[in-house]
């Protein structure tokens, strides 16, 4: 550490250093007394104020910190402080008394399944955040006695020093034997690196070696990596075809975070046969394992078996599915990633904006911020504009408009789309179009590998659970003049729903968000029975009036959140009676919603 190295020192006249602990990838690591809170906390030096670039690395040290210290993840090493000590930049994380996974050698693969899972888990939830790792190896995991994996040692002063574990000049962002492929020839690491080097972790902890060899000359491991010859496991058992997925050389093809995790967690259910992926169910078959017990590491896949298969047509001809799969439980945030659009300015993923089939990463460019959006949507007819190719999928290139760009891919059961925009917010004249590709490039390599990744198991008592065109019976729709009341038109996993009117361009919409808690901006405030709701003249555009009905309050990630039902009147009728409409078609909307 730069700056007071005795026993005794109080650091930012807060934390006391009590212990040097250790080394990371950024220096001395000590142990320290949190005075304010009376706990013990890790205390590591990050960067100098007057070292080349340093008010740059500042910057960046004190906003991936910021982002780092949101997340609360029981896998993940917490980060609680990043302070200035005489220009001498320190972050101060979670102390944890245990011993790296380095300690532990040749574990069976059950237990490594285990604590695989729990890194991805916290590995997943750092990449959210737009943060990469960027050293995932043995030494940094920390395995507590009750077999708890943590993931520490995050890479944030990593990216602000741009040292290695390599060499003193700065030539690798990793170590050798667990760097990716792509990383060892120069290329900049990524998600999938972070990945790799998770198997490449937990190839470790079953082998004993890791899986470029043993040798001691970080060189030759080196140019092992860069040349793709990665080894096959030989003890790994039932974990093998998962380590062969995570060490592919091509990192497009290696699984994200989040499905590493469903991948390991089905090893350590001990499901050694049949391997269940985000609810499919796929056979293994013991030819493949056999080939990589004999070293050829090859690409298992996970072909869907028979209840997967596409159903067939009249003539027997099988009907094209959506890679979507089950509306409901898809995450539109595991076709973001984050890290590929950190070229275009400062990132932050937000999974709960609007309605539940979308996600956003806010990008800020340094010329206004851009929200680029995934959005699962209905098909209403076939794209407008020029079908091109995206890899193996169509996609449909807009050309940009003032302030926003868009990618659609339709999907192949012609029902459902993926619609990718980036929006400006505010003035500035972003690559919108630039932003727009970058995501439909990630979101097609993710649905190239197969279905889209399941999402968290929601919360029983949201919205996400109920059917929006079914809040409305017929008796309650009668209160809208010439509705058609038989044919509603259901929106993307019944999350919205709309009703024309048979006697004129009236429409009625039932739609499902996600918002900050109402305040009298919001509209006037009224009551249905034990909901609050607020109507607004307007406030789903021109010749609209609003009643946004709260149904429950919780705690997201950004801070308190509400999930309210809009429910939305459109027409060329005077302002006052939208609005009359509105608030006689919520009451019995808001007597629907679950208790």
């Amino acid at each position: 550490m730069g700056v007071a190295v005795r026993i005794g020192q109080l650091i930012s006249g807060r934390y006391r250093l009590a212990e040097q602990i250790g080394s990371g990838g950024g220096g001395t690591v000590w142990r320290a007394v949190d005075e304010e809170l009376g706990r013990d906390v890790a205390i590591k030096h990050a960067v100098s104020r007057d070292s080349e670039h340093g008010a740059e690395r500042i910057r960046r040290l004190r906003t991936e910190g910021k982002i780092l210290a949101k997340v609360n993840h029981p896998n993940v090493v917490t980060l609680y402080d990043v302070v200035d000590e005489g220009g001498e930049w320190l972050l101060v994380m979670e102390y944890l008394p245990a011993p790296d996974l380095a300690h532990h050698r040749m574990l069976p693969p059950a237990r490594v399944a285990r604590l695989g899972a729990q890194l991805a888990a916290g590995l997943a939830a750092v990449h959210a955040t737009g943060i990469l790792h960027r050293d995932i190896k043995p030494g940094n995991v920390l395995v507590t006695a009750d077999d708890i994996a943590k993931l520490g040692d995050f890479g944030i002063s990593r990216a602000v020093h741009a040292d290695v574990t390599l060499t003193e000049t700065g030539l690798l962002s990793g170590t050798p034997g667990f760097v990716a492929p792509e990383v060892a020839n120069g290329a900049e690491p990524t998600a999938a690196s972070d990945v790799f080097s998770l198997g490449a972790t937990l190839f470790a902890a079953i082998e004993g070696v890791t899986p470029f060899g043993e040798s001691g000359n970080p060189f030759v491991l080196l140019r092992q990596a860069a040349a793709g010859k990665v080894a096959a496991p030989s003890q790994a058992g039932p974990l093998t075809p998962v380590l062969a997925q995570l060490l592919r050389v091509n990192p497009a093809k290696r699984p994200s975070a989040a499905e590493a995790r469903t991948m390991l967690e089905n090893v350590a259910a001990d499901v050694p046969v049949e391997k269940r992926r985000r609810g499919r169910v796929v056979a293994v078959s013991a030819a493949v394992v056999g080939v990589l017990a004999a070293g050829a590491l090859v690409a298992t896949g996970f072909p869907p078996t028979s209840a997967d298969r596409p159903a067939t047509d009249r003539a027997g001809a099988p009907k094209p599915v959506s890679p979507i799969g089950e509306p409901r439980t898809a995450d539109p945030c595991a076709l973001l990633d984050p890290v590929t659009l950190t070229r275009f300015g400062e990132t932050d993923l937000n999974a709960e904006y609007g309605n539940f089939n979308r996600c956003d990463v806010i990008v800020d460019s340094g010329d206004g911020e851009v929200d680029v959006e995934v959005l699962f949507s209905a098909a209403d007819g076939p794209p407008e504009g020029r079908i091109e190719k995206i890899g193996a999928l169509d996609i449909v290139r807009e050309p940009q408009e003032s302030d926003e760009c868009a990618r659609i891919l339709p999907m192949p059961d012609q029902r459902t789309r993926i619609v990718i925009t980036a929006d400006q917010l505010g003035e500035g004249r972003s690559d919108l179009c630039g932003m727009a590709e970058a995501a439909a490039t990630t979101a097609a390599g993710v649905l190239g590998r197969g279905e889209v990744p399941r999402r968290p198991a929601p919360n029983p008592a949201s919205l996400i659970n109920v059917d929006a065109c079914g809040l409305l019976d017929g008796d309650a729709l009668s209160r809208f003049p010439g509705v058609d009341a038989i044919r509603p038109e259901p929106g993307f996993g019944g999350w919205s729903c709309r009703w024309n009117s048979t006697t004129g361009p009236a429409t009625l919409r039932l739609i499902f968000d996600r918002h900050q808690p109402p305040t009298a901006d919001d509209g006037r405030p009224v009551r249905f029975g034990d909901h609050r709701a607020f109507v607004e003249p307007e406030g789903y555009g021109e010749e609209s009036c609003q009643a946004g009905i709260v149904h429950r309050e919780y705690r997201g990630e950004d801070g308190q959140l509400v999930e309210r039902l809009l429910v939305v009147v459109m027409g060329p009728q005077p302002t006052d009676e939208l609005c009359r409409l509105a608030t006689a078609l919520a009451e019995p909307a808001a007597a629907g919603l679950p208790a």
